[in-house]
C-alpha cells in the first residue's frame, strides 16, 4: 500500500514538473527510497548541506575577493577562500536545513496540513529573505571596496544564489514533508519562470545601489603640490574623554590653557562619533577621508594560507579565521600602516622637504621615514621590545628606547601610585606611563630646533581610554584620573604653543571606547588670525584635515570636505581632484607579531 502511494506521489511530480530537472531529481527522490525517516533525513541533510555549501562558498569567496582587493592583487585567492570556506559552510547549510527540517516536521505532526508545497516554499522564501537581508547589509557596507564591475559580479552573484538557496530549501522541505505524509502536491508553487524573476528582481534590486554608489577609479597621484607660505600647524588627538569631562574642567579653571585658547578667539565644537574603531575613526581625522576611503577599517586582520592578499574585511566570518589561527591555518597580523592609503596632514606637509613631527598616531607602523620625527603607534611596547619599524629615522632609536626606560624606572604616579602596586604597575605600564612617554618626545621634537620648529606636528594620546578599559576602581578615583591626565595634555598645550608657534591648533577630544564607540565628542580649534568665521557649533571630524592642510598653505582636495565654517581659512594655491594615493610600505615579518602584541596588551583585541 506505501508503496503504490509513493507511485501515485511520483506520478503527480512528474506531472507538475518536479521531477523534470536534475536539481530536483537531486533531492526528490529520497522521497520514494525504501529507507527509515530518520535515515532519509540524515542523507537529505548531507545533500542539502554540500549543495547549499558550495554555492555560499563561493559567494563569499568572491565577496571577500571584492572587498579586501584581492581581485586585483591575487585573483587566484578565490580557489583558495573557495577551500577555506567549503568545509564550514557545508556544516552551517547542514545544521540549518536540519534545524528547518525539525521545525517543519514539528509543524506537521501537530497540523496536519494538506498544501505541503506551500508550506514548504514559505519556510524557503523567509529563509531566503532572511539571507538576501544579512548579504544586503554586508554589501552595503562594502560598496566601496571594489570597482564597478566587481561589485556588479558581487551583486548578481549574491541574488543568483539567494535565489538557489530558496529552490534548495523548498526541494529539501518537500522532500521531507512527502516522506512524512506521503501526501503529494497539488500544484507546482515554485515554477522555473518564477524563479528566475525572483532572481532577475533580486539582482535588480542588488546592482542599483551598488552602480549608484560606485566610483570610478581614483585619480593618478600628482607629482608635486603647489604651495603658498602657510602656517604652522598642530593636531593633538586625546581618546577616552567624555563631553562633560571636559566642560566640568574647563569652567572650574583647571584647564587654563584651554581656556586660553577659548578666550583668545578659539572654538569648542561638537561632532558626532561615526561608529567604527579607533583605527579607523583617528585616521579619518588625520587624513579627511572616510574608512571606505583610507583604507583603514580594522585593527587586525587575517590571512588564511595560501592566500596572497590579507583580509581587512571579514564580517562575520572573523570567528572562522580566529579558529583557523588557533591550528595553523591562518596568520593573524595587523593592517594599518601597510593598509593605508591616503597620506595624512604631516606626511603632505613633508613633501616639500620641511620637518615634521607624529608621535603614535594610529596607521603608522612602521614608522615611515620622513624629514623630521615619525613615532609609529604603540612606539612605547615596541621599544621595550627592540623592534624594528618603532622609530624613523631609525637613529632616533636609542635615544628614544633610553628614555622610555628612564620613565618606566621611574614608576607610577599621580593617581597611578595610589593604587595596589599591581594595578598601579599594570597602568603605569599600559596608560599614563605611555602618555607621559608621548608628551616628552612631541615636545622634544619641537623644542630641539626652535629656529625651524616642524611645520606639522601631530601626537596622539590614547592613556585614559586605555586606563577606562583596564580600570576596577570606583568612578571617583578614575575621575582623578582623568583630571590628572588632561590637567597634563593642558601643560603640552601651552608649551608647545610656546615652541613651535603653530597658526592652527586642533585638539580632539574623542569619547572612545567609553561610549560604546559611539557618542559625541569636542574639537577645539584656535587660529592665531582669530575663529570668528561662523556660527556653527558642530563640526565633521574628517574636516580638520581640511582645515589643517588649508592652514599649511597646501592645495585644496576634490575629495576631502570644505574646512570647518567655524574659522576662516586662506584659500589654496590651486583645487586638485585628489592627493593620490599612499603608497604600501613593507611591514616587518617578525615584529608585526610583536605589534598584534601590543595591540592586545592596551585591549584593542
Amino acid at each position: 500500500m506505501a508503496n503504490r502511494e509513493l507511485d501515485g506521489v511520483r506520478a503527480d511530480l512528474r506531472r507538475l514538473g518536479y521531477l523534470s530537472g536534475r536539481f530536483d531529481r537531486f533531492l526528490l527522490q529520497d522521497a520514494f527510497k525504501p529507507r527509515r525517516p530518520a535515515r532519509a533525513a540524515a542523507v537529505l541533510t548531507v545533500r542539502v548541506g554540500v549543495l547549499g555549501g558550495t554555492v555560499l562558498a563561493a559567494l563569499l569567496a568572491v565577496a571577500l575577493a571584492v572587498v579586501n582587493g584581492s581581485l586585483e592583487r591575487t585573483p587566484f585567492d578565490l580557489a583558495v577562500l573557495f577551500l577555506h570556506l567549503l568545509p564550514p559552510l557545508v556544516a552551517v547549510s547542514g545544521l540549518a536545513f536540519l534545524a528547518l527540517a525539525g521545525l517543519l516536521a514539528l509543524v506537521l505532526t501537530l497540523y496536519p496540513v494538506r498544501r505541503i508545497e506551500t508550506l514548504s516554499v514559505s519556510v524557503a522564501v523567509a529563509a531566503g529573505v532572511g539571507l538576501a537581508a544579512a548579504a544586503f547589509v554586508r554589501l552595503r557596507e562594502a560598496l566601496p571596496g571594489g570597482g564597478a564591475l566587481q561589485l556588479l559580479l558581487a551583486v548578481l552573484l549574491a541574488a543568483a544564489v539567494v535565489g538557489t538557496v530558496v529552490k534548495l530549501v523548498h526541494a529539501g522541505l518537500l522532500t521531507l514533508a512527502i516522506r512524512l505524509t506521503r501526501a503529494s502536491p497539488l500544484e507546482r508553487a515554485l515554477s522555473r519562470r518564477w524563479a528566475a524573476l525572483a532572481v532577475a528582481a533580486a539582482a535588480l534590486l542588488f546592482a542599483v545601489p551598488v552602480l549608484l554608489a560606485a566610483r570610478p577609479d581614483p585619480p593618478p597621484v600628482p607629482h608635486s603640490l603647489p604651495s603658498v607660505p602657510g602656517d604652522r600647524v598642530l593636531l593633538v588627538g586625546v581618546d577616552g574623554v567624555l563631553p562633560e569631562e571636559l566642560e566640568y574642567l574647563v569652567a572650574r579653571g583647571e584647564l587654563p590653557g584651554l581656556a586660553g585658547l577659548l578666550g583668545s578667539g578659539g572654538r569648542l565644537l561638537a561632532y558626532a562619533r561615526p561608529p567604527g574603531p579607533p583605527a579607523s575613526f583617528w585616521t579619518t581625522v588625520a587624513t579627511g577621508l572616510p574608512a571606505a576611503e583610507h583604507g583603514v577599517v580594522a585593527v587586525d586582520g587575517y590571512r588564511p594560507l595560501g592566500v596572497g592578499t590579507p583580509l581587512a574585511r571579514s564580517g562575520p566570518l572573523r570567528g572562522l579565521w580566529r579558529a583557523e589561527a588557533a591550528i595553523g591555518l591562518a596568520e593573524h597580523r595587523p593592517l594599518l600602516a601597510n593598509r593605508r592609503t591616503a597620506p595624512a596632514v604631516w606626511e603632505l606637509a613633508a613633501r616639500g622637504g620641511g620637518p615634521v613631527a607624529a608621535v603614535d598616531w594610529w596607521a603608522t607602523y612602521p614608522a615611515e621615514p620622513l624629514a623630521g620625527l615619525v613615532v609609529a603607534h604603540g612606539a612605547w611596547q615596541l621599544l621595550a621590545d627592540g623592534a624594528d619599524g618603532a622609530v624613523a629615522p631609525v637613529a632616533r632609536a636609542a635615544g628614544l628606547a633610553a628614555l622610555r626606560r628612564a620613565l618606566a624606572a621611574a614608576g607610577p604616579r599621580g593617581v597611578a601610585a595610589g593604587l595596589p602596586r599591581s594595578a598601579g604597575a599594570l597602568l603605569a605600564d599600559r596608560a599614563t606611563g605611555p602618555d607621559r612617554f608621548y608628551r616628552r618626545v612631541l615636545l622634544e621634537a619641537l623644542e630641539a630646533q626652535p629656529t625651524a620648529p616642524p611645520r606639522a606636528a601631530a601626537v596622539y594620546l590614547p592613556g585614559i581610554d586605555i586606563a577606562a578599559d583596564l580600570w576596577r576602581g570606583s568612578d571617583l578615583a578614575l575621575g582623578d584620573l582623568v583630571r590628572q591626565e588632561l590637567t597634563a595634555t593642558d601643560r603640552l598645550l601651552v608649551r608647545a604653543l610656546a615652541a613651535q608657534r603653530p597658526g592652527t591648533l586642533a585638539v580632539v577630544f574623542d569619547p572612545g571606547r567609553r561610549s560604546g564607540g559611539e557618542g559625541e565628542g569636542r574639537v577645539l580649534l584656535w587660529r592665531r588670525a582669530g575663529c570668528t568665521g561662523g556660527a556653527a557649533e558642530t563640526v565633521d571630524p574628517a574636516a580638520v584635515a581640511s582645515g589643517l592642510l588649508a592652514a599649511l598653505g597646501l592645495p585644496a582636495s576634490a575629495e576631502l570636505p570644505p574646512p570647518p565654517a567655524a574659522c576662516p581659512w586662506p584659500t589654496p594655491p590651486a583645487r586638485l581632484p585628489s592627493y593620490g594615493r599612499r603608497r604600501e610600505p613593507a611591514v616587518p615579518g617578525g615584529e608585526a607579531g610583536e605589534y598584534l602584541e601590543s595591540l592586545r596588551s592596551l585591549g584593542y583585541l
